[in-house]
């Protein structure tokens, strides 16, 4: 992206809403390769299997080599300095040379012509902000997309601020079309994958009269000839932009609290390429070549003020897509240029429209007239529920219209959760490994400790505990080996039939791991992949072992201190009560809603932590999808009352042994 002036714009739309699309959210976490003890040539070797890296020949495969090797190097000298405060990891990009990855991803090409824009900006008069925001907990963004190899990085940092500023305007958030804007918007300065610029798509957005969804006209990463009659169907509109005056992170500030914003930044360098965590103060100069998108911004406990930005290089990059970047810097345009852009208004269609358009945007076909309207009745019960919850707002969470929204609760349970409490007494030992675990991290995320593979999605087959069950193993299987493998769910759902755990219709956890220490390990996901209802046995796959376990033990009951031991350690199975319409329609925050101890759901705590006003929680990684939760996670509150835990998570939680 080529840059006329080393100061930064900022841009943000100033819009009008009439929405056809919709409400959810998706996304997905992140893998890391992590170090072991074998040769370079091994670890190459492992990360072309784990990002599906295939090479035309030998030849091309050793000069890939000499790359990784390269980059791997750089990533651990930088890593062992340590005198920054963000991390770099071994990613997705490793085989490529910094100017491969900038050509193929960073798109954002600075116009030479001056703006004919009004110089008003909404915000000016704004003098009061939130010491912190994040659109995410809003329901305000949409799951972290990929650009892949095309330079249309502009397309999806326009989008993502159009998304933004739907939500809040009609209370749905609806996935938009960046490959509407790679096809169609190519009469000026956008070129699809050759690059483009945030302003021009929101032009054609607003001369189009307006955008259609990603659902009606989904990604492609390549340029294509406009489908005029798709691009036809608008789920959302605007009637203009603004810019936000240039060089002034105050005014950006004022800006990004009102709405997600888009920003044009210097992504040049190597350390943007394989940034990890942390707060980015990485060198960086003016020339704007990409496009992302401002959703927030922060203070970490050290003080260190950070800008929240939303990237398009899917979520093995950064923190799970997003990076934090340095704000307040001595730079009027802030650390590595930053320029932004936005959108605003509001929609009052019908609870009717809204149903046809949530229908559109999961998918939904009813078999009859009469199936959809006993559906709608559903669907806006529901609706009012979840708006008459977050209206009270006394509570430190949030509900949204997820996919679930047509579904009773009691259909819901009996779809989702399937863990069924065994009348039996356990078998196990009552030995605990962590008892005489004595001080623990304040904290702990073994996402970012490369522990936890992506956000599954059970659908309608009541198999969580295997779910459960897969997560600890696969989490104990990378604390022990260095390798994070997607394992078998579908194995357990066809194969472990033979006591408790009955697939679809429920299972235990600890059965499970029986099962697999029994059987001498689990295949993998690839070689077993998930099908979603009972089957037969394929004891051909079955019998090709990705990882074994030898044992399992179970965390002393009703107690979270224990459970906190064991999770420090590892991510650890556990059973919930989560049969209450707020875990159905949970969306974000800590989850402090009524529920009992009636286990009905196994998911896996893969973390805890401390907010901002002192409230503990747990993380906890469950099997409903990533349009559920925070990206499929919800935090639940610590250290309650009752010695269950919340809805019971410490009265049986286990994890295995390797």
């Amino acid at each position: 992206m080529a840059s006329s002036s080393t100061h930064f714009q900022f841009v943000f739309m100033a819009i009008f809403i009439i929405l056809l699309g919709t409400f959810a959210s998706q996304a997905m976490s992140r893998r890391v390769l992590h170090e072991s003890s074998s040769s370079m040539a091994d670890r190459h070797q492992l990360w072309m299997t784990q990002y599906g890296k295939v090479y035309k020949d030998l030849a091309e495969k050793e000069s890939r080599f000499k790359i990784f090797k390269a980059n791997v190097e750089f990533i651990e000298s930088f890593n062992n300095v340590g005198n920054k405060p963000y991390k770099l990891s071994i990613n997705e990009f490793a085989d490529q040379t910094n100017e491969e990855f900038r050509a193929s991803r960073n798109g954002y090409k600075m116009s030479s012509r001056s703006s004919s824009r009004s110089t008003s900006f909404k915000y000016e008069n704004v003098t009061a902000v939130p010491s912190s925001m994040d659109w995410r907990k809003k329901g305000a963004v949409t799951p972290v997309k990929n650009q892949g190899q095309c330079g249309c990085c502009w397309a999806f940092s326009a989008v993502a601020a159009m998304e933004g500023i739907t939500q809040l305007t009609t209370g749905k958030l609806t996935s938009l079309s960046e490959q509407e804007l790679v096809d169609c918007d190519t009469q000026g300065e956008d070129q699809g994958c050759e690059g483009g610029l945030m302003d021009d798509a929101f032009e054609f957005i607003q001369q189009n009269r307006g955008l259609t969804s990603e659902t009606n006209y989904p990604y492609k990463g390549v340029d294509g000839t406009c489908n005029t009659k798709k691009a036809s169907t608008h789920a959302t509109t605007i009637n203009g932009y603004e810019d936000v005056p240039a060089n002034s992170e105050n005014d950006l500030l004022k800006a990004v609290s009102k709405q997600p914003v888009s920003v044009a930044i210097d992504a040049g360098e190597s350390d943007f390429q394989f940034y990890s965590s942390g707060v980015f103060t990485g060198d960086c100069g003016t020339e704007l070549d990409h496009g992302v998108t401002a959703v927030g911004y922060g203070t970490t406990s050290d003080g260190t003020k950070y800008w929240l930005v939303k990237n398009s290089w899917g979520t093995s990059w950064g923190e799970d897509g997003y990076i934090r970047m340095q704000r307040d810097v001595d730079a009027d345009e802030g650390l590595c240029a930053m320029s932004r852009r936005v959108l605003h208004e509001s929609s009052s269609s019908s609870t009717a429209d809204r149903h046809q358009q949530w229908m559109t945007q999961y998918g939904k076909v009813y078999k009859d007239l009469a199936e959809k309207e006993s559906r709608f009745k559903i669907f806006k019960t529901n609706v009012e529920f979840i708006e008459s919850f977050n209206n009270v707002g006394n509570k430190p969470y949030k509900l949204s219209i997820n996919e679930f929204a047509d579904q009773t609760n009691e259909e819901f349970r009996a779809s989702r959760n399937g863990y069924k409490m065994s009348s039996r007494s356990s078998s196990q030992s009552t030995s605990f490994k962590y008892e005489n675990v004595t001080a623990v991290p304040s904290s702990m995320d073994w996402r970012k400790k490369g522990a936890v593979t992506p956000v599954k999605d059970q659908g309608q087959c009541g198999c969580c505990w295997a779910f459960s069950a897969v997560a600890a193993m696969e989490g104990i299987t990378q604390l022990t080996t260095g390798k994070l493998t997607s394992l078998s769910e579908q194995e357990l759902v066809d194969c472990d039939t033979q006591g408790e755990d009955q697939g679809c219709e429920g299972g235990l956890m600890d059965d499970a791991f029986e099962f697999i220490q029994q059987n001498r390990g689990l295949t993998s996901e690839t070689n077993y992949p998930y099908k979603g209802v009972d089957g037969t046995c394929n004891t051909k796959k079955a019998s090709t072992h990705a990882a074994t376990i030898n044992g399992y033990e179970d965390v002393p009951a009703n107690s979270e201190k224990n459970l906190l031991k064991a999770v420090s350690k590892q991510p650890v199975s556990v059973a919930i009560d989560a049969g209450e319409s707020d875990f159905q329609f949970y969306s974000s925050g800590v989850f402090t809603g009524d529920c009992g101890t009636e286990l009905d759901h196994g998911v896996t705590a893969v973390g805890y932590g401390t907010t901002s006003d002192g409230t503990k929680y747990w993380l906890v990684k469950n099997s409903w999808g990533t349009s559920w939760g925070e990206d499929g996670y919800i935090r639940m509150q610590r250290d309650v009352d009752a010695d269950e835990g919340l809805c019971g998570i410490a009265m049986e939680a286990s994890y295995p042994t390797a």
